[in-house]
């Protein structure tokens, strides 16, 4: 059985990663939500957590929008686009204008921050049930758990990723510097193992289940 994880991880390394980099966002904005809370709520942790809630609202919605897409045309446009729109959405909160630019961009700030939120809840939904469903399709028979069970490991990388850069970040920095901008960083370091995963579900072979539907 580790022999069919092992082959697993050789052709699907890409759905791994990009579930990892899904993971880390997800962990970046909760260990940032202090700073987050006064750049783009004026202090509010309600505010923070409230914008932190929009990629559950929007995760449902991406799982039925995915999974019928994965259905449609193939689990690989399906992974393809997921992991493009969760790298803009991750890269794209490290970019936006806050309330220190002034009220009018803190209010611009604030209404593209909650966007690309649902953004990355909408392609985080369709990374969860294509992933889960290609590797269903693709795993031996007698795998399939221990196969599935790699998901909850790169969840956990994720997490364990987030806290790292953002701890190095601030280390590196300092709290002025990390408060003031340095906050960005962790954010934006993601575009490197999105690019990375995007890259390699260029190749990934469509599941034979599909091709014989």
């Amino acid at each position: 059985r580790t022999d069919d994880l092992a082959q697993l991880v050789r052709v699907a390394w890409s759905l791994f990663l990009g579930n990892t980099v899904e993971w880390y966002e997800f962990a970046v904005y909760g260990y940032l939500e202090r700073t987050l809370a006064i750049h783009f709520f004026q202090g509010s942790a309600v505010g923070a957590w409230l914008g932190f809630g929009v990629t559950f609202l929007a995760r449902p919605l991406g799982g039925l929008f995915f999974g019928m897409m994965g259905d449609l045309v193939g689990r690989q446009a399906a992974v393809n686009i997921s992991i493009i729109g969760m790298m803009v959405a991750t890269c794209g909160q490290g970019m936006l204008p806050t309330f220190t630019d002034g009220m009018l961009w803190g209010r611009i700030g604030v209404i593209l921050l909650v966007l690309l939120r649902f953004l990355q809840g909408l392609c985080t939904g369709g990374e969860i049930s294509t992933i889960t469903t290609y590797i269903t399709e693709v795993a031996r028979p007698g795998s399939i758990g221990l196969c599935i069970s790699l998901l909850q490991f790169t969840i956990n990388v994720g997490f364990l990723s987030a806290q790292m850069a953002v701890f190095a970040a601030e280390a590196l920095l300092g709290q002025e510097a990390m408060h003031d901008w340095g906050w960005r960083l962790p954010f934006l370091l993601a575009a490197g193992p999105a690019l990375l995963a995007i890259w390699g579900r260029r190749g990934l072979p469509e599941s034979p289940a599909f091709l014989e539907s």
